[in-house]
């Protein structure tokens, strides 16, 4: 069985941690009343306990004025693992904080 876990979160242009149930994976994000809503989908009932830790960041997707588009990075993560997500334009880094 598969459950969905909400998880309302203020991300920022800086990572910030985020708990989230043990092999959940980010299906859906969208915003609610000017907050970020995500959506994680997870083995397991919806009782199972959020403790897994996930480090999430926004990064600005426009280029500067004049870029070179086809030698022009966007979006650089700056963590191996990251994936990226579009959320309204922008983009959304998500990444499985690594075992300290």
């Amino acid at each position: 069985m598969n459950s969905i876990f909400r998880l309302q979160v203020d991300v920022g242009s800086s990572w910030m941690e985020a708990s989230v149930p043990a092999g959940s994976e980010l299906i859906w994000t969208r915003t609610e009343f000017g907050k970020l809503v995500t959506f994680w989908s997870h083995p397991g009932d919806p009782t199972v306990a959020a403790d897994e830790p996930h480090l999430l960041r926004f990064d600005s997707l426009p280029l500067p004025p004049g870029a070179d588009l086809n030698n022009t990075p966007r979006g650089v993560s700056d963590l191996d693992g990251a994936v990226a997500y579009i959320q309204d334009g922008t983009l959304l880094w998500v990444c499985k904080k690594p075992a300290e």
